[in-house]
C-alpha cells in the first residue's frame, strides 16, 4: 500500500445512534486480497453469532479492492451481510460507479450497523456523513423518482453513487435488491430487505480524491 493511500480507511456508521467514525486498518487490507477478502473479515468481526438477518446487529459491509479507480474494469463493489433469504452468508456484487465513488471518498470499506426508528438515507461526502430524513421517500411507488429527488438534494463533488431500495426492500421481502445508477444492482440474497429492516432508504457516496500511484 502506497503512502497516503486512503484504501486502508474503514468508515463505521451506526444508524441508531446517528454516529460514525473512521479507522485506519492497513493490516486488514494487506491480509485480504481485494474487496471480498476485506469484507468477509469485517463481517466476521461485526456480525454476532446467531444474529437474526433483520436484527439491528446485522451489519452491511461494502468494500472495494486496491485496483479500483486505477485499473480499467476494476469497478465492482462487494456487499456482505447475513442473508434474510438463506439465513447464511449474503454476498452480492455491483458494477457502475459505486466502487469508484467509495474509493474517491477516501475509503476501502464501509460498515453500516444499527437501525433507525424513522426512514433515513445516508449521504457520505468525503469525510463527512449526514443522516437525512427520508420519510417523504418511504413508500414512494417509483424507485426512479426517489433517486431523482435524492440526486437533486445532494451535491456531487467528483464521482457520486446512489444506492437505494424500492417497495420490496421497504417491505423486507427476503430477495429484495438494491439499485444503483438505475441499471446496476446488488441483486443477490436480499440486501434490499436488510436496508428495509434498518429503515435505510438509500446510501449516497461522493468523492473527488486523487489516488497515489508509483512508477515500477
Amino acid at each position: 500500500m502506497l503512502p497516503g493511500d486512503t484504501l486502508c480507511n474503514v468508515l463505521y456508521i451506526d444508524l441508531g445512534k446517528k454516529s460514525y467514525r473512521i479507522e485506519k486498518r492497513p493490516a486488514l487490507f494487506e491480509a485480504g486480497i481485494g474487496g471480498a477478502g476485506v469484507a468477509i473479515r469485517l463481517l466476521a468481526e461485526e456480525c454476532p453469532a446467531g444474529c437474526d438477518p433483520f436484527s439491528p446487529d446485522n451489519p452491511v459491509v461494502f468494500a472495494v479492492g486496491p485496483l479500483t479507480g486505477l485499473f480499467p474494469l476494476a469497478s465492482k463493489t462487494v456487499a456482505m451481510f447475513k442473508s434474510p433469504l438463506s439465513g447464511n452468508l449474503g454476498e452480492s456484487h455491483c458494477g457502475g460507479r459505486s466502487a469508484v465513488a467509495i474509493r474517491l471518498a477516501g475509503y476501502g470499506a464501509m460498515v453500516i450497523k444499527g437501525a433507525s426508528e424513522t426512514p433515513i438515507y445516508l449521504a457520505v461526502h468525503g469525510d463527512k456523513v449526514y443522516f437525512r430524513n427520508a420519510a417523504t421517500l418511504w413508500g414512494m411507488d417509483n424507485l426512479f423518482t426517489a433517486g431523482q429527488i435524492i440526486r437533486g438534494r445532494e451535491p456531487s463533488p467528483g464521482t457520486r453513487t446512489i444506492m437505494r431500495i424500492g417497495r420490496a426492500g421497504e417491505k423486507m421481502i427476503p430477495f429484495a435488491g438494491v439499485t444503483t445508477e438505475t441499471y446496476r444492482h446488488f441483486g443477490r440474497l436480499g440486501l434490499g430487505a436488510v436496508f428495509g429492516s434498518k429503515k435505510l432508504k438509500a446510501v449516497v457516496v461522493s468523492g473527488a480524491r486523487s489516488l497515489p500511484t508509483k512508477d515500477v
